[in-house]
C-alpha cells in the first residue's frame, strides 16, 4: 500500500501520523509539505524588492518546512522504512493531490485542521477541499488515534460496499479489527398514500433486503479473515451512524461518498459530509 501524509506542522498533522501506527508498514510513504509564498503585489513595492523579499522568504520557509517534516519523521513507527519527503511550492490542496496522483497513492491521511488563519469549527478548508479532489481513499483525522480495533462500515450502495472491500482486501491495518456492517431505513415520505399495516411491510421488506446484502459483505469479510457482524438501522442515516459509532464504541468510520450529484463524480453526499463534520472520532472515505 503507498500512503500519503500532508505534514504542516499543526497539532492535527501531528495525530495523522501518530494514527500510522495502526497501519501495516507500506510500500511506500510520503511525507508532504507545500510551500505558499507571498506574492507581495503591493503598488509601492517595486519589482526587483517583490523577488528579493520572496527569496529571502522562500528560504526561510524551506528551511521551516525541513524542520516540519524531520519533526514529522520522529513520530513514525520504526518499522516504516521507505519514507519519501515532498516539499514542494505551491497551494496545499494542489501539491498533497498531486503527490498522491504521481505517487498513485492507495490513501491519503491528514489531520482535520491545519495553521491557517480561520480555524473552522470542525474540518479546515484545506482538508476539505483535499477529500472533494483526492484521487484515492482518504482518513480525516481529528484527535489522537489511542486504538484502532473496531470498524463500523455504514453501506448505502453497491458501490460503497465494493470500494470498502477493495480497500480492507489491502489488509491495511496491522493488529485484526472488527468490522460492523451498518445499514440505515431512512423512513422516507411516500408520494401516495398507504395504512400503516402498508408501511409496515414496506419497511420489513427493506430491512430484509439490506441483511441479504450485508450476508453478502460479511461472507467476503469472513473469507478476507476480518471479524464482522452486521446492524440494520432506522431513521436519519447521519445520526444513525454517529449514534451507532458511538454505542458500538468503533475506532474508525469507513463509508464511502454517497454523492449522487450528476454534475461531479467528487462531491460527497449530506449523509457522509454530516458524519465527516459530526463524527469526534476518524473517518475514513473510500474511493
Amino acid at each position: 500500500m503507498r500512503i500519503v501524509v500532508p505534514i504542516d506542522g499543526s497539532t492535527c498533522s501531528t495525530f495523522a501520523v501518530e494514527a500510522l501506527a495502526h497501519f501495516t508498514p507500506p510500500e511506500e510513504l510520503t511525507l508532504v509539505h507545500a510551500l505558499q509564498i507571498p506574492d507581495f503585489n503591493y503598488p509601492m513595492i517595486t519589482p526587483d524588492l517583490r523577488i528579493e523579499a520572496q527569496e529571502e522568504i522562500k528560504v526561510q520557509l524551506r528551511k521551516e518546512g525541513e524542520e516540519i517534516l524531520d519533526e514529522a519523521q520522529k513520530h513514525l513507527p520504526a518499522d516504516f522504512s521507505h519514507v519519501q519527503r515532498v516539499h514542494q511550492i505551491g497551494h496545499p490542496v494542489d501539491v498533497i493531490v498531486e503527490t498522491a496522483q504521481s505517487a498513485q497513492s492507495n490513501l491519503i491521511v491528514l489531520g482535520a485542521r491545519g495553521l491557517g488563519p480561520v480555524k473552522e469549527l470542525i474540518l479546515g478548508s484545506v482538508s476539505h477541499r483535499v477529500l472533494m479532489h483526492a484521487p484515492c481513499s482518504t482518513m480525516i483525522v481529528k484527535t489522537p488515534m489511542t486504538q484502532l480495533k473496531k470498524i463500523l462500515l455504514p453501506i448505502e450502495g453497491q458501490e460503497d460496499a465494493e470500494l470498502a472491500l477493495q480497500f480492507l482486501a489491502l489488509q491495511p491495518f496491522r493488529q485484526p479489527v472488527e468490522v460492523e456492517v451498518f445499514a440505515v431505513w431512512p423512513q422516507p415520505q411516500l408520494s401516495w398514500p398507504t395504512t400503516v399495516g402498508q408501511s409496515d411491510i414496506l419497511e420489513a421488506q427493506a430491512i430484509e433486503d439490506a441483511r441479504e446484502r450485508m450476508k453478502a459483505i460479511t461472507d467476503r469479510l469472513t473469507r478476507m479473515n476480518f471479524a464482522c457482524q452486521a446492524h440494520v438501522g432506522i431513521g436519519n442515516p447521519a445520526y444513525a451512524i454517529l449514534a451507532q459509532a458511538k454505542a458500538s464504541q468503533s475506532d474508525l468510520i469507513m463509508m464511502g461518498t454517497h454523492g449522487r450529484g450528476g454534475f461531479s463524480r467528487f462531491l460527497m453526499g449530506s449523509v457522509s459530509n454530516s458524519v465527516l463534520h459530526q463524527s469526534p472520532g476518524p473517518v475514513l472515505i473510500v474511493r
